[in-house]
């Protein structure tokens, strides 16, 4: 059979799939939607079925959907820390529209938040000064969404993400359920995920404090950011872990690929395990200088690198 038949078979299960997800009350279904533009890298091509749950309901409907069909899908949250293929993706299912936030009074002196995975972190950031709650100042300026920095345990050299967690709730094809802190799994920008399920919305433990100390405090770390990574220039954040006592960016500088450049795609001048998009970067041509900085690094130091950006489309 030739290549315009199994086209077309494809393209006739993506309608008929379609329509059974357009059944789903409070999910909206979207055909051909360009991802580029959903990134911090403003780089890749479209998603070719595009599904937000507007509730957890319809999320966990969907799931259910996809999980007895066997259905893969990437989750999307705000983008970042992303490196999307030319080609795009067959499925994706954006959380942006769960990014609801309560407080409840924890035990002792703590809070109690509960925010869905959507929301941005930078709002729950700002939400938290705004009910003078402290505890996530030094997360300011990584473009997260609060399911994407549980899901990578997003952080700095002086705090992580899994030090404000009490739980995380999981949503898979059986359901939703919670899981306490005990029970999770958190390690160096990693999180171990249950077989078959996303991170649907969060607890998170905050302290009283002072909204004027809040705002020096965030202020600080994003007069940091400014003057040591590359802010205001598409990225998708620290592209390498960094290994057991050592640092990436320390690393790549000392290989002297500060500026090495592939088409529109530049190792950062300001920190090297930065790469930024100087306009028309494309996932090949960042994948090429991902390859020639490990390379690199493996050959002068002896230290192999892993990736932290997470790919999707593309072998690593």
């Amino acid at each position: 059979m030739d290549q315009k038949f199994w086209t077309c078979l494809r393209q006739r299960s993506q309608r008929l799939l379609s329509k059974d997800l357009e059944r789903i009350k409070d999910l909206q279904v979207r055909k051909n939607v360009p991802l580029l533009p959903l990134t911090s890298f403003r780089i890749g091509g479209p998603a070719h079925l595009f599904l937000v749950p507007r509730t957890l309901k319809a999320l966990e409907h969907t799931i259910f959907y996809l999980g007895n069909r066997s259905i893969s899908y990437k989750v999307l949250g705000q983008g970042s820390n992303l490196l999307i293929s030319d080609k795009g993706v067959k499925l994706v299912m954006s959380l942006a529209a769960l990014n609801r936030i309560h407080s409840t009074p924890g035990h002792t002196f703590k809070t109690i938040v509960s925010v869905e995975a959507g929301c941005r972190l930078k709002s729950l950031i700002s939400w938290s000064i705004h009910n003078s709650l402290c505890g996530l100042e030094n997360l300011s300026g990584i473009p997260a969404s609060v399911g994407g920095a549980i899901s990578m345990n997003a952080g700095t050299n002086k705090c992580s993400m899994a030090e404000a967690i009490d739980a995380v709730q999981f949503t898979g094809p059986d359901g939703s359920c919670w899981f306490q802190r005990n029970q999770l799994q958190f390690d160096y920008r990693s999180f171990r995920l249950p077989d078959k399920a996303l991170i649907s919305a969060a607890r998170i433990q905050l302290d009283k404090s002072s909204p004027d100390q809040i705002k020096r405090n965030v202020r600080n770390v994003m007069r940091k950011r400014r003057t040591t990574q590359p802010i205001g220039k598409p990225n998708a954040g620290c592209v390498f872990r960094n290994p057991p006592g050592d640092s990436a960016g320390k690393l790549i500088d000392q290989c002297g690929l500060k500026g090495l450049r592939i088409g529109d795609a530049e190792v950062s001048k300001k920190h090297a395990n930065f790469i930024v998009n100087r306009g028309k970067a494309s996932a090949v041509q960042v994948m090429d200088l991902l390859e020639i900085i490990r390379e690199r690094v493996k050959k002068e130091a002896d230290v192999g690198l892993v990736p932290e950006v997470s790919i999707w489309g593309m072998e690593t």
